[in-house]
């Protein structure tokens, strides 16, 4: 997971490739989400079972069923990401 600040916000996002849209079919889409902080940790967390949830973390857990998702610290916004 991408993450940066950009205009006093905290952004963190991935790029992944479409592939459900005919003639999109394989661009990159931005899939993203703002915040008023920066991450607690250096790894998301999430949890499916027995209930769903995230949280940020500076360990990877051997527990089954936690997927840990690194989060890559950029210095600023890439070129390529268009936000207002």
């Amino acid at each position: 997971m991408l993450y940066f600040e950009h205009q006093g916000k905290h952004i963190y996002g991935t790029l992944i490739s479409n592939h459900g849209y005919y003639e999109m079919y394989g661009l990159p889409m931005w899939i993203y989400t703002e915040s008023d902080s920066p991450p607690a940790g250096t790894f998301l967390a999430y949890k499916a079972r027995p209930k769903e949830s995230l949280e940020f973390t500076n360990t990877i857990d051997s527990e089954p069923m936690v997927v840990h998702l690194p989060v890559i610290k950029l210095a600023e916004k890439l070129e390529i990401l268009a936000l207002e």
